[in-house]
């Protein structure tokens, strides 16, 4: 006979339409209301997510929190999601989640004895196909969610499935029915999912309590509760509940489920574009503090120095906190954004403050004393120092990737020359510097190749010049080295893009910067799926040479709409297979989507997309998708691949592949064009920096390495130009190096039990991989086996008489 488990529960949105500090208060306030209904009823369970609302308990209201954890010991109240807040599950990086999973479940364990083994994201705005593997690596088998609602996505099973991820983990899922909050006819909602649970031949869930600005359940949800127990034919059929119990119940019965192999979407597309600011702080935000663990534990094992604790802990929270899916979402109120991009900034600046430290203190011990003056003796056989003024400044340029890159350094200043530490030179050139300083407007920029995970040193010069012999090429019309040209017609736009090595150009029309209107959506785009509304383009108004170097070519391009203005730099490295390309936009059109619009050759072709810890296929319908790192349209012959440095929306269809550049909405539209004045403001408008890269290929994008492209591009080499001094480590180290090109490292960092080192590895192209993980760092070599878009967290012992093995993402061998 199916049941109808009644779920007590409150939706708190910690921020949204008021800001945190409100939100703070209101849980404070949920917490005590539903202890106070313990008190009245005592067979009425609560459940609760969100370890960072407990942790607000515990450091303001101390009496509250110990309230809280006797009823958790009594199992009254109930642990649920295993995440810092209910994130946006699309835009975050695997590393991201596995964040949320590793210091919340860690939290809940030390405070309560016991983690959530229910994930609980029962408003986010869809969920990524990876979030079965995510969940079942913390220990966490049962999955809560809600949106899309049938509405959205009727192919969607009801209520309960099985959900299966690409790797194969599977959790049992429930999408719930009837929203995540009741208050009102409380009743009716009860006779109403009966029937849906009698109509799906399995039990139930019932959620009810006021939601969103918290409050959960009430009095006379209560008292509707015993009310209906006791007079309705169908009262002995519900029950006091929380989700364990309900998926326990469920697991008898899990032959007879459904099972659901794809990502659960849509809802709220324009959520994946809107509000640009924040978006890209977030990225940032996300690679430079995983970038800080990297070089601290580099220079913790090899000097001594690491990072503190207290402030990255304090970062990675700021961050988490900040994916809350109505902050990452972009659909909170104008002053709350604000305070995003606060709490983001300081995140950015606590992992650049901790990273710089770290390097400088292993630069400071490279050995430089090739410079150091020198003792010399005169004719009158007087010694005296003397300095080779042809050494140049000793540059120690870090590559935190566990693959070798050859990628540019700049300097601040303008050097003509550069060689490595054994006198091979490099290409190096004069750049133009971001100031007007009388003759000094010029920084240098040379190519460096520095093994994995380590340093290199590199010597550069003021005067002293080498002609390097370079295939770049450079014209208003065209860009070209060894591996791809790049042509511009006669207004300046990008026509042709040519991969030499298959002989492809993957371009059958201009590439273009094209308005649609969305005057007609709300700022979520509720039931807006698809964003074609052409509504102009941006017309090119000049274009110019930039950079004709022996390092890089580049073309800047202007372009005009109405107010708005973009200036698109396109440039091509020495060697490099790529085209890199840099854009200005200043927006000033309000209710429009900018989407850079690349018209490939390949147009039966299917777009992929990187999604948290993997990637999907998708079929070019023109639905708005969300998208990680790259996009790429992938065709018979071969594909074109776009990477992007903090853009989360797409679309493609008919071989046209459009990433969408900035949203002009207006803040916290919940209700659309009824309720507009003229008080309102417009999101993106203004200037914003944005980059890109175009990879041209034959065959598949498989081969092309696109994990490791993207890397770099969010994080390239990190120099300290050092003076002189001896030191006890020589020009060139490599501390850790994943072979298999397949392979991408998501983390490498201290165990927070401080006894060993976490290194997190995963497959991202849906092959199998075998290889072997040398660590020179940690006198470690690791074979490892890799089946399709696994996902593998490896607990390095500092014993080395113990053992490397796999464990939970959150760092422990077996749930609590």
């Amino acid at each position: 006979m199916e049941k109808l488990y009644l779920i007590g529960n409150a939706h708190l949105d910690p921020v949204w339409f008021w800001p945190w500090q409100e939100g703070y208060q209101e849980v404070k306030a949920t917490f005590l209301s539903a202890l106070d209904r313990m008190e009245e009823n005592d067979r009425f369970i609560f459940t609760c997510a969100c370890a960072d609302y407990y942790r607000w308990v515990e450091e303001n209201d101390p009496d509250l929190f110990a309230r809280v954890k006797q009823r958790v010991k009594e199992g009254r109240w109930v642990l649920a999601g295993g995440m810092w807040v209910q994130p946006d599950m699309n835009v975050p990086s695997a590393e991201s989640f596995c964040r949320h999973f590793l210091l919340s479940q860690r939290y809940f364990t030390e405070k309560f004895g016991r983690a959530a083994r229910v994930g609980y994201n029962v408003d986010s705005f869809g969920h990524s196909a990876m979030t079965p593997q995510l969940l079942c690596k913390s220990g966490i088998r049962h999955y809560v969610w809600m949106r899309p609602g049938a509405h959205e996505n009727s192919r969607i099973p009801k209520g309960p499935m099985l959900w299966q991820s690409p790797d194969g983990s599977c959790v049992t899922s429930y999408r719930i029915e009837g929203e995540y909050y009741g208050d009102y006819h409380l009743d009716q909602k009860m006779d109403t999912l009966l029937a849906f649970a009698r109509g799906l031949g399995h039990s139930a869930m019932c959620f009810y309590g006021i939601g969103n600005h918290g409050g959960g359940p009430t009095i006379r949800n209560l008292q509707e509760i015993e009310k209906y127990m006791a007079q309705s034919p169908d009262g002995r059929h519900v029950c006091y509940a929380s989700p364990d119990d309900y998926f326990a119940a469920l697991e008898k019965e899990l032959q007879n489920l459904p099972l659901w192999k794809e990502e659960l979407q849509h809802h709220a597309s324009g959520c994946y574009s809107t509000h640009s600011r924040s978006k890209h702080k977030h990225r940032m935000a996300e690679n430079a503090l995983v970038t800080a663990e990297k070089m601290g534990v580099l220079s913790a094992v090899l000097t001594g120095f690491c990072p503190r604790d207290a402030f990255m802990r304090q970062a990675w929270q700021n961050l988490l906190f900040n994916e809350f899916h109505d902050a990452m979402g972009g659909c909170s109120a104008p002053d709350v954004m604000d305070q995003v991009v606060v709490q983001l900034d300081e995140a950015l600046s606590v992992a650049a403050r901790e990273q710089n430290a770290a390097l400088q203190r292993i630069s400071w011990q490279v050995d430089t004393s090739a410079g150091l003056p020198r003792p010399v003796r005169n004719k009158e056989g007087e010694i005296f120092l003397w300095h080779d003024r042809e050494l140049g400044t000793p540059v120690v340029v870090f590559n935190p990737h566990p693959f070798p890159v050859t990628s540019p350094v700049t300097l601040r200043r303008p050097m003509q020359y550069a060689r490595d530490d054994r006198g091979n030179a490099v290409p190096c050139q004069l750049v133009r510097a971001g100031r007007t300083n009388m003759e000094d407007k010029w920084d240098s920029l040379f190519l460096a190749s520095v093994p994995p995970m380590g340093w290199k040193l590199y010597w550069a010069f003021l005067d002293k010049k080498e002609e390097i012999v370079s295939p770049l090429s450079v014209s208003q019309t065209h860009l070209e080295n060894e591996h791809i040209r790049a042509e511009f017609d006669e207004k300046g736009r990008l026509s042709g893009l040519i991969d030499k090595a298959s002989g492809l150009n993957v371009l059958r029309a201009p590439v273009a910067l094209r308005l649609c209107d969305i005057s007609h959506c709300d700022t979520w785009a509720h039931m807006e799926f698809t964003f074609d509304k052409w509504a102009g383009e941006f017309e090119p108004d000049g274009v110019r040479v930039t950079e004709q170097g022996p390092a890089r070519a580049a073309v800047c391009v202007s372009y005009r709409y109405g107010q708005s203005t973009a200036r698109m730099t396109y440039s091509l490295l020495h060697g490099a297979d790529q085209l890199d390309i840099s854009l200005r936009l200043d927006m000033r059109e309000q209710f429009r989507m900018v989407k850079f619009c690349l018209p490939t050759v390949f147009e039966s072709g299917k777009d992929f997309s990187e999604i948290p810890g993997g990637v999907i296929a998708r079929s070019a319908s023109m639905e708005e998708e969300c998208c990680q790192r790259y996009i790429c349209m992938q065709g018979d012959a071969g594909g074109l691949a776009l990477l992007n440095t903090g853009k989360y929306s797409y679309s493609a269809k008919d071989g046209v592949l459009c990433q969408t550049l900035c949203n002009t909405s207006l803040f916290a539209d919940h209700y659309g064009q009824n309720h507009r004045d003229e008080g309102l403001e417009h999101m993106d408008m203004g200037i914003q920096h944005m980059a890109f890269a175009l990879r041209p290929y034959g065959g598949t994008w498989q081969t092309q390495q696109l994990h490791n492209r993207a890397a770099l591009l969010h994080q390239p080499l990190i120099s300290v130009a050092e003076t002189y001094h001896k030191g006890q480590f020589s020009g060139e180290y490599s501390g850790l190096s994943i072979s298999h090109p397949n392979l991408m490292l998501h983390a490498f960092k201290e165990s927070e039990d401080k006894k060993g080192h976490i290194l997190r590895i995963g497959e991202m192209t849906g092959d199998p991989a075998e290889t072997v993980v040398q660590i020179p760092l940690l006198d470690r070599s690791i074979p490892l086996s890799f089946t399709p878009f696994e996902l593998k967290t490896l607990y390095i012992p500092r014993d080395d008489a113990q053992c490397v093995r796999e464990c939970l993402i959150t760092e422990s061998d077996e749930v609590i």
